[in-house]
């Protein structure tokens, strides 16, 4: 399902398209920005909102902020499997934090991906794009815990899919080496023996 998050991101994108007529409008050293507002409340929409939710009271903002363009398509696919692997380790280590029972998908968002020094992770869209990315690939799994404060809505939770050979690749975890064989002792002849006696 298509969030706000997606429609800002896939407008920054075209914007800043060498294409776009805001390409030369675009002051060196800046990058498009888009923000969707809700005009009677003036703030903005919540980015995880569903798109099929638009309003008429929805209105589209484009600023330019200091920072990059997205990078060429090339490089993008590069950039988005090195979020992938920052996504893949921050949460590995989330998982590791002793004291918590479950990774909550809000709070590894919003906290861990801020504050883990991922250039990327600063864009809240982007955040939203790679963790959508991550589930799809089901590098990611979701599910539901007990909200202890308010049990009626339980809460999102996440953790890694460790069974598929990309996250195993990103954690260097090597596959259990298979047991050596070891010959079992049998009471009696051997086989070989007992077959030329029956040819016989």
């Amino acid at each position: 399902m298509k969030k706000m998050a997606d429609i800002q991101s896939e407008l920054e994108r075209s914007l800043s398209a060498p294409t776009s007529p805001l390409q030369p409008l675009t002051p060196s050293g800046h990058r498009v920005r888009v923000t969707i507002v809700d005009k009677t409340k003036n703030r903005k929409v919540r980015s995880d909102k569903s798109a099929d939710e638009w309003s008429t009271a929805n209105e589209i903002r484009i600023s330019f902020e200091p920072g990059r363009a997205p990078d060429p398509p090339a490089a993008k696919r590069t950039t988005v499997q090195r979020s992938l692997a920052d996504v893949v380790r921050a949460l590995d280590r989330a998982e590791s934090t002793p004291g918590y029972d479950f990774v909550a998908l809000k709070w590894f968002r919003d906290a861990v991906l801020t504050l883990g020094g991922f250039d990327w992770a600063a864009d809240e869209s982007s955040r939203h794009a790679v963790l959508k990315d991550a589930i799809d690939k089901r590098l990611i799994l979701t599910g539901k815990a007990p909200n202890p404060k308010a049990p009626q809505f339980p809460v999102t939770s996440i953790r890694l899919n460790r069974l598929v050979p990309e996250v195993k690749a990103i954690l260097g975890t090597k596959p259990a080496a298979s047991p050596e064989f070891e010959p079992v002792t049998i009471r009696g002849e051997n086989l070989s023996t007992t077959i030329l006696r029956e040819r016989r």
